[in-house]
């Protein structure tokens, strides 16, 4: 047992010797806008269906747009009880996260995003190294999530491997960049908010992200050009991560409200992700981006990457710490190719059906008594 939740243990045991437990509001943290469909469904809506579904015992103050904690700093934040529940990119926290982003980093392996929002909920709830080091960072894992599939969005025409060589790519970081690098461009490693500002400005060619950000980040108005190449989706760290302490004080009930409500919004954010991303495009397109599918060359080259760069995950665990890091891969390829078959032919737009699914097969078989807690 960690020391914070020895110190969670010892000031509810003065609190009941005291007299009931008040109800306090916590602090839910996540850096993208409200308007976003990571925080719109996922926290907004989220802790309103919290608050009602625990009797007020559990309230969750939103706070978005980075207002209470950077993207760098959530990971810390978190573990530190700045806020009770967050979200964190887990390629900010390499060192810190080495599971995570050996994971993370395969965002080629499959490029579904449904697949992989509940691949990597299940990975990071199951396996024994990655609840290792979610325990050893302070902190008790949720759910996951996934972007929907990164694309370039250019304020020039991109549609050839000769077009890619020497742009200025903004990229996520680890495989991303070593992609950009592969394929003869310049990777530039910045947040999302500033992709606007690179765009405008010419310090960036492109921008690789999901296509919402055409609206989400209105780079409607500095881009011309969509190349669909799927460069992989994003789903490194945790959708919830919640503070070891304020886990360890839930009761096993309110924890299974939470399980309850991380299903539904695992299943709701992915079908409001792609919604918001055939909407952005669309609206993009009819004020005059031009669509550019990729040539055969540029998806030879992300081809060979995708099988080239599993040596180089390989080499960075093991670089960092990671044991075993072929036995986590194959762990997390067993699951992926599980949810790839369990998904087949189920409606996208079904949010009932899929978060009915996420509950049965993934949050139902936990237990609220003991989960987050050894």
């Amino acid at each position: 047992m960690t020391i914070a939740r020895m110190a969670a243990g010892t000031a509810i045991g003065l609190a009941l010797l005291g007299g009931a437990v008040q109800a306090e509001q916590y602090n839910a943290n996540h850096f993208f806008a409200e308007r976003h469909s990571m925080v719109r469904g996922p926290y907004v809506d989220f802790a309103k269906r919290v608050a009602e579904a625990t009797g007020g015992e559990v309230e969750f103050r939103v706070f978005s747009g980075g207002s209470l904690l950077p993207p760098a700093s959530s990971l810390q934040g978190l573990r530190d009880g700045v806020a009770q529940v967050s979200y964190h990119a887990g390629t900010y926290t390499p060192s810190e996260l080495p599971v995570a982003n050996l994971v993370g980093n395969m965002a080629f392996y499959n490029t579904d995003p449904m697949v992989m929002a509940f691949a990597s909920t299940e990975f990071g709830l199951t396996n024994e190294a990655a609840l290792a080091e979610w325990d050893e960072n302070g902190i008790v894992f949720g759910g996951g999530y996934s972007t929907s599939e990164y694309v370039m969005m250019c304020n020039q025409p991109v549609e050839t491997l000769e077009d890619v060589a020497g742009k200025r790519l903004r990229m996520a970081g680890g495989a991303w960049s070593r992609f950009a690098e592969h394929v003869g461009a310049i990777p530039v490693s910045i947040p999302s908010s500033e992709m606007y500002t690179g765009l405008d400005t010419g310090s960036l060619d492109c921008a690789v992200a999901a296509a919402d950000a055409l609206d989400s980040f209105s780079l409607k108005d500095v881009v011309t050009d969509l190349n669909t190449l799927a460069i992989g989706n994003y789903y490194a760290g945790f959708g919830w991560g919640y503070n070891e302490a304020f886990w360890t004080g839930l009761s096993p009930e309110n924890r299974r409200v939470l399980f309850d409500e991380m299903a539904y919004d695992l299943a709701r954010h992915r079908v409001e992700f792609d919604a918001d991303v055939d909407v952005a495009v669309e609206a993009a397109r009819a004020a005059g981006m031009t669509i550019h599918e990729p040539d055969q060359a540029l998806r030879d080259a992300l081809a060979e990457f995708v099988v080239a760069d599993e040596a180089v995950l390989i080499e960075n665990a093991t670089e960092r710490g990671v044991e075993n890091p072929e036995q986590i891969l194959a762990d997390y390829k067993r699951i992926v190719d599980r949810w790839a078959e369990m998904l087949e032919g189920v409606d996208r737009t079904d949010v009932d059906a899929l978060a009915a699914l996420a509950k049965s097969e993934i949050y139902d078989p936990l237990d609220a008594e003991t989960y987050g807690l050894d």
